[in-house]
């Protein structure tokens, strides 16, 4: 199906007017497929996010050439838009950037070099909380038979996705540290900080939103602090895995007097290359343009700054999007 652009015409005589369309005011005809945009479940926060970012798109034609579906998720959502099931979706950018390059441990099959970026929007914040007992050098200690309690998040979350891949830059897999005596805990959050509070776990970990109620809690509980990640590992996050570097200013957590350097998962928009520019160009220009639309439909976006459109892309950034990032000086 295909839906026409609006655009008035404004009109200089009206004899000239009605010679040329009949009526004034009337749609010039420009068509546009009709394109799905996979989010995630209805009750999560993906989709009232995809479908305000489609509410502003559909604004610039007759009908409503973008429609929001619901998906599977980050992991997913790559597989559906690559396979042209879907022609927008919402993932993470280390699973965008896997699924991008294939034949790895997420995405075994050949990798969608067709997609492309469109924009980097909420993201995320990698949070590994340390017990005030901890020095901040614990996870090189482990090498030197050190032995660590840590919860990591439910197994296949992002959470334990990054924290698995954090520890493999120090050198360690989740087998090695059980091996050698340490305990990797895999559950849901609210278990994990009530085990960090009954000092069953000596490090909480989480990927979310600064100062989250689990965040908050943790920290209080035990005079936590968040650890600050060694520069080699924040560089392998980030070239490897496709995380993007984050300082977490100073004064975010009680008693925090320097920025912490963490990472941030960024939640991505993306396309693939054969996404024609305009309707591209469109959606980073609304998203730019209507940040209080976005914060009605999702809160999260009270933090994040349309500046943070063109950041962190793991993978080549759409034509459209280019466009427009350019035209503001922001690549």
């Amino acid at each position: 199906m295909d839906f026409k652009k609006r655009s008035t015409l404004t009109v200089l005589g009206a004899a000239f007017a009605g010679a040329m369309i009949g009526i004034s005011g009337a749609a010039i005809a420009q068509e546009h497929k009709a394109a799905s945009f996979i989010s995630g479940g209805p009750t999560g926060t993906w989709y009232p996010t995809a479908a305000a970012i489609s509410e502003m798109v559909n604004a610039h034609y007759d009908g409503q050439p973008v429609t929001t579906i619901p998906g599977k998720g980050a992991i997913g959502n790559p597989l559906a838009v690559g396979a042209g099931k879907a022609q927008f979706g919402l993932s993470y950018g280390p699973f965008l950037k896997l699924a991008y390059e294939g034949k790895n441990e997420i995405y075994e099959r050949e990798g969608f070099e067709n997609l492309r970026m469109v924009a980097n929007i909420v993201a995320n914040t990698v949070h590994i909380v340390l017990a005030d007992n901890l020095d901040d050098d614990v996870f090189d200690k482990l090498g030197d038979g050190g032995q660590i309690n840590i919860g990591v998040g439910q197994k296949g979350s992002s959470n334990n996705f990054a924290i698995e891949k954090i520890l493999q830059s120090y050198g360690f897999s989740y087998d090695d540290l059980t091996a050698s005596g340490s305990n990797v805990f895999e559950g849901a959050q609210q278990g994990q900080v009530d085990a960090f509070q009954n000092r069953q776990l000596d490090i909480y970990t989480n990927t979310v939103g600064m100062n989250s109620g689990d965040l908050t809690q943790a920290m209080s509980a035990r005079n936590g602090r968040v650890l600050s990640l060694p520069d080699h590992v924040r560089e392998t996050m980030v070239t490897k895995w496709g995380y993007v570097p984050f300082d977490i200013p100073v004064g975010t957590y009680d008693g925090q007097t320097e920025p912490v350097k963490s990472l941030n998962l960024s939640t991505v928009i993306f396309t693939t290359a054969d996404m024609d520019d305009e309707i591209v160009y469109n959606m980073v220009k609304d998203m730019a343009e209507n940040h209080d639309r976005l914060i009605a439909a999702y809160g999260g976006f009270k933090t994040w700054k349309p500046t943070d459109l063109p950041i962190g892309h793991p993978i080549p950034t759409h034509s459209g999007a280019v466009k427009y990032y350019k035209e503001r000086g922001w690549m």
